[in-house]
């Protein structure tokens, strides 16, 4: 079969991976004109208009991780020759756990510490060397081309020069801005009204190089935290690189200055978990990173007669994204392209299985952490709204701050439970599942039988003060 993917970011790079492994022609469509870089470090600089996100903070996750071990082993073993780390988190378990036996699941409990820019370059590496895969560059593309019937099929794409080319499939993988829906509507066939939720969140990333000889200060917790008026995380990427990301509310101007470099750098030397990655003399290797315009958007191709057309798919966050802050993107996207990969192989020639197929796929797999974006970020927000809305807010917030999170430190059922939510490895809902919940909420009735925790960080007030800010909604 002849495919079309529009995109060459990691989703779009993922499923030419897996499709042309299962034996189809590949030519990949990418808008950016921009030549192959060198190396992972010269990958660094590239320049990718069309994903600004490139040199924002990235997770590659549990998921993704598995993933490559399981199908794609060759890109995971040039990863680790250029300088990326696979994160074995057991070795990371927190001495006060009650029990630090291993268990046969913890065997997938591995993330990838790497820039999101060395993993793309080293994904298009391999993807190329299959003789099975073209890619072209510097081609826009502004519409498709259609076969009228009973359910209209895609034939091919026309491109923003007016010239056009036939495909037997075509795959949007163009990212959380792609206007496939417009192409779709332009040729006669308009999509079910899609979802679309405000994050609420502008963030802000810095990237860092340690020394020489210098190791990644990684301890037992993850570093990240939420101050109630700012978000925080710092990730690890490859070769002694690392990035650290902010958040905060895109309506409350007060900390909108965090852009600037030295203000980013003061707030990071006041939050204790963060301030020691940068006691290490680590250098910035880039300005302060922003992105507002941020939404969670669920879009599908299928109604309630089902598909509503053949030949395409919308893939990655073209089709589901959600809050980048929770670190989700490159391993959905990933798995997406897998699970594509799944479906043309059970349904290599049927065009309308194929839809279907893959429509519930991500409906399985994917859709339950859109949700569960939504609801976290509507539960960030709820205290806003009403009275009621706030107690709910706040015995949310106590029971995740002085229940889940303590009991992560205590307990290695909710410590494994969490860990595999956190990387995708089982449905974000374990959380509440009896066994699981009912050692949360055990911890959180004792909260005050045990000794504060120290502050993550300063008030607002406090940050306000220190950083001799005034309110500025």
């Amino acid at each position: 079969m002849e495919v079309g993917v529009i995109g060459a970011g990691v989703t779009g790079l993922g499923t030419a991976l897996e499709l042309s492994k299962a034996g189809h022609r590949i030519t990949i469509i990418e808008r950016d004109q921009t030549p192959m870089p060198e190396s992972s470090e010269t990958a660094f600089l590239w320049d990718r208009s069309g994903a600004p996100q490139v040199r924002h903070s990235h997770a590659l996750l549990g998921r993704l991780h598995n993933l490559l071990r399981d199908n794609h082993p060759e890109v995971l073993n040039k990863l680790i020759d250029v300088g990326a780390t696979e994160i074995c988190l057991t070795d990371h378990m927190p001495e006060t756990l009650d029990d630090h036996s291993l268990i046969e699941e913890d065997k997938d409990l591995f993330m990838l510490a790497a820039r999101r820019t060395t993993f793309e370059w080293v994904l298009r590496n391999a993807v190329m060397e299959n003789p099975d895969v073209e890619i072209q560059t510097g081609k826009g593309v502004q519409g498709l081309t259609i076969e009228e019937a009973t359910i209209p099929r895609v034939t091919g794409v026309q491109f923003d020069d007016s010239s056009s080319q036939e495909f037997d499939c075509v795959i949007a993988a163009n990212g959380r801005r792609s206007t496939a829906p417009e192409w779709l509507k332009d040729v006669g066939i308009s999509i079910p009204q899609e979802e679309v939720e405000d994050t609420g969140i502008i963030y802000y990333s810095r990237f860092y190089q340690l020394p020489s000889g210098v190791s990644l200060p990684v301890g037992d917790r993850l570093v990240a935290g939420d101050l109630g008026y700012l978000k925080y995380g710092v990730f690890w990427g490859d070769n002694g690189t690392f990035s650290i990301t902010f958040a905060t509310s895109d309506s409350d101007k007060t900390f909108w200055g965090i852009r600037d470099s030295e203000m980013f750098e003061d707030v990071v030397r006041l939050i204790p978990a963060a301030a020691p990655w940068l006691e290490l003399n680590a250098e910035p290797i880039t300005e302060v990173h922003s992105m507002a315009g941020l939404l969670n958007r669920k879009r599908t191709l299928r109604d309630s007669n089902g598909m509503i057309v053949n030949g395409f798919h919308l893939i990655g966050d073209a089709l589901i994204c959600t809050n980048p802050l929770y670190g989700r993107g490159c391993s959905t996207g990933f798995w997406q392209a897998h699970l594509l990969g799944q479906t043309f192989k059970e349904h290599p020639d049927d065009l309308d299985s194929q839809g279907e197929h893959f429509a519930m796929s991500v409906e399985k797999n994917i859709l339950p952490w859109y949700i569960a974006s939504v609801e976290s970020d509507k539960s960030s927000r709820s205290a806003a709204t009403s009275e009621t809305d706030n107690e709910i807010a706040l015995l949310k917030r106590s029971i995740l701050k002085e229940g889940l999170m303590p009991a992560t430190q205590t307990s290695s059922t909710v410590w494994r439970a969490f860990m595999r939510m956190m990387n995708l490895l089982t449905d974000p809902k374990i959380l509440s599942q009896p066994e699981i919940s009912s050692e949360i909420m055990k911890t959180w009735e004792t909260r005050d039988q045990r000794a504060p925790d120290p502050p993550l960080g300063p008030s607002r007030e406090e940050m306000l003060e220190i950083l001799q800010l005034s309110e500025n909604a």
